[in-house]
């Protein structure tokens, strides 16, 4: 007997220290994208914004001028600056511009941060360095669109401020962080549409081609795209396809994570186009676009419609430069989280399986985590009034297999769910939760971490 018992509980022992051990790993990275998050530099944000707003003293980074080429050039020579940074430039033309643009350079510059899995993916994030001034009228817009004044500080300025920004922070070696996926981030070319060509979302469209033609697997895209313009609230927006909605709601998940204060809308989302994520929606990817109001012209519960976009007035004065700076924190810890697989985005639609359990967010979690599961098609009706459903239960149970919850247990129909966690006056540590409906179990892990 004493000898069995002893079995027993090296055997315990040995469970809790193989799988107690990693929690440390998780709460590491967790740390590491805390830090990087606290060291964006609101004086970087700023000069990155007011050198692309003179764009080399011509005021303007309307495609095919002069401004637009120095402002790409800044773009390129300061991400090369930024020790152990790769970056490249992919060029393309626009062939139905006028002679002699037709044949004009249009360049994308990307900068590449390396996951320690090559070969598995990456995700990008974007920002469109063109801007316009079609809002000065059609006539004038029509005539003068390549000498107008078009600062552009908020579209897109802040948008690529953060990118840079974002950028010199995830190669900065000192915070020790490698991601799993490796992480692109594109400036992008061409985005705003032009009396000179016929088009918008060229860059992007360029990219999301190649790479599609490529096979490249990129697991999730956002797209930056004018966050500056608000003086009442610290406020931004989501834009998502059905497809592409758990990036948004992790995006959500992440600011409450690592305590971004920012005010957000919820889903479902805003199904829109007006930015270069649609260029990846068409190509099947998953992608959103964050933006300072969906759309930005109407006025919103923390929002007053932006009067200078689109114009010659749209200057670094007029930018908030707090929320530039928030907003690119809670991109870059959306970013390193889900490139570290902190969290998981490739959950997958339930087909015939009875049910489907999937990663909870966040994870490692302070208070409350979200667990999403699905009851699925596979399940046969009644067989009295052809209802589909059946009884659903999930537990949490801690690393020695005792009980701490139960979160569910009653009858379900198909469909996609979600119950919420408290971890409150449990110890800090791993807690495994698992759904069972007849015999099919499915069991996932998490970390409570105090």
């Amino acid at each position: 007997m004493t000898y069995y018992r002893l079995i027993n509980l090296t055997a315990v022992v040995l469970f809790s220290i193989l799988f107690s051990a990693q929690i440390i790993p998780q709460q590491q990275v967790y740390d590491k994208i805390r830090a990087m998050s606290d060291s964006i530099s609101l004086s970087n944000l700023d000069h990155h914004i007011r050198v692309l707003e003179r764009a080399g003293g011509h005021y303007s980074r309307v495609t095919l001028t002069a401004g637009n080429d120095s402002g790409r050039q800044y773009i390129s020579n300061t991400l090369r600056a930024i020790p152990g940074l790769a970056v490249t430039e992919d060029t393309f033309y626009i062939s139905n511009a006028p002679s002699p643009y037709n044949t004009k350079p249009i360049i994308n510059v990307i900068a590449d941060i390396p996951g320690t899995n090559p070969n598995g993916g990456y995700y990008i994030l974007g920002a469109h360095y063109d801007c316009s001034a079609s809002r000065m009228g059609s006539t004038v817009w029509n005539q003068q669109y390549l000498t107008i004044r078009a600062p552009g500080a908020d579209d897109n300025a802040t948008g690529v401020a953060g990118l840079i920004e974002m950028a010199r922070v995830l190669s900065d070696t000192s915070f020790g962080f490698r991601p799993e996926y490796s992480i692109k981030l594109v400036a992008f070319a061409a985005e705003e549409s032009s009396p000179g060509y016929t088009g918008s979302h060229l860059g992007s469209k360029d990219y999301a081609t190649r790479a599609f033609n490529r096979g490249d697997v990129i697991h999730g895209m956002i797209s930056l795209d004018m966050v500056g313009y608000n003086n009442t609230n610290y406020y931004t927006a989501v834009v998502s396809n059905q497809q592409s909605q758990l990036l948004g709601e992790k995006m959500i998940e992440a600011r409450d994570l690592f305590n971004i204060d920012i005010l957000m809308n919820q889903p479902p989302f805003v199904n829109a186009t007006y930015s270069d994520h649609d260029q990846f929606w068409a190509k099947g990817y998953k992608a959103i676009l964050v933006i300072e109001n969906a759309p930005p012209w109407n006025n919103g519960p923390y929002y007053t419609a932006n009067p200078l976009y689109h114009t010659s007035y749209d200057s670094a004065g007029s930018v908030n430069l707090e929320l530039v700076k928030r907003v690119t924190q809670l991109n870059l810890v959306t970013l390193s989280s889900f490139a570290s697989r902190l969290t998981d985005v490739d959950d997958t639609e339930v087909a015939e399986k009875n049910i489907e359990l999937y990663s909870n967010y966040p994870n490692p979690f302070k208070d409350v985590t979200r667990i999403r599961y699905a009851v699925g098609a596979g399940m046969k009706p009644d067989g009295v009034n052809n209802r589909y459903s059946a009884r659903v239960v999930i537990k949490v149970y801690d690393v020695l297999g005792k009980e701490a919850a139960t979160l569910l247990d009653e009858e379900m129909e198909p469909g996609t769910y979600q119950v919420e966690f408290n971890g409150a006056g449990l110890a800090s540590g791993i807690y495994y939760y698992r759904i069972q409906q007849g015999a099919e179990v499915k069991t996932r892990k998490m970390v409570l971490v105090r």
